[in-house]
């Protein structure tokens, strides 16, 4: 009985060696496709709910609610709100007296970002709040008083009343705050800033 020799069966396996080594994944490369496959959205969202209110002693003659959604890391939300105010502005032509009108944008301006203090945890708030309004006073006699009564303005024309604030708080799910109460110089009401903040899931 011939042998046949092994040496052609030997070739065969090593050269089926190479395809096998490249059908299985190098560890190096599953290990860098892990971490891909684990990482989750980035930031937390938030909703804002700021609220504008003023008093007059006790009494709240106003209240401005504004709802923000913010996402953590991320850039600030903005809101605009605002009305063009019709303005009179007296003048002379040709030995004339002219009355012309100019528009002023009165409202509020809110914005906020946020930022994750400890995971699952507070929540850094920052807030810029710029708010102004029209004041539209009738003519007559000062009446007097601190502050002054609102026959004050001689001249007729709307007064313009705004207060701008930057607030930094840090907040926890469903809490709220009160950040800012300020008294108006002209009314004498009391404007006062509430701050609720919750996490959306």
């Amino acid at each position: 009985m011939t042998r046949r020799p092994l040496f052609p069966f030997v070739l065969a396996v090593l050269a089926a060696v190479p395809v096998w080594a490249q059908e299985t994944p190098k560890p190096d490369a599953v290990n860098k496709e892990a971490p891909a496959e684990r990482r989750g959205p980035q930031g937390v969202s938030l909703r804002v709910q700021l609220v504008i209110s003023r008093y007059q002693g006790e009494r709240k003659v106003a209240s401005f609610p504004y709802t923000l959604v913010v996402a953590t890391g991320g850039g600030p939300s903005r809101m605009r709100m605002g009305v063009d105010t019709p303005v009179p502005v007296t003048g002379s032509e040709g030995g004339k007296q002219t009355t012309t009108i100019q528009y002023r944008t009165v409202g509020t301006n809110i914005d906020c970002r946020a930022r994750e203090v400890a995971p699952g945890g507070r929540f850094q708030l920052i807030i810029g709040v710029e708010n102004s309004s029209a004041l539209p006073f009738e003519k007559g006699p000062s009446t007097g008083g601190n502050p002054p009564a609102v026959e004050a303005n001689p001249t007729g024309s709307p007064l313009f009343r705004r207060f701008d604030t930057n607030v930094e708080t840090l907040l926890r799910d469903g809490q709220s705050v009160q950040t800012i109460a300020s008294t108006d110089p002209v009314t004498g009401e009391v404007v006062k800033i509430d701050v609720t903040m919750n996490v959306i899931p």
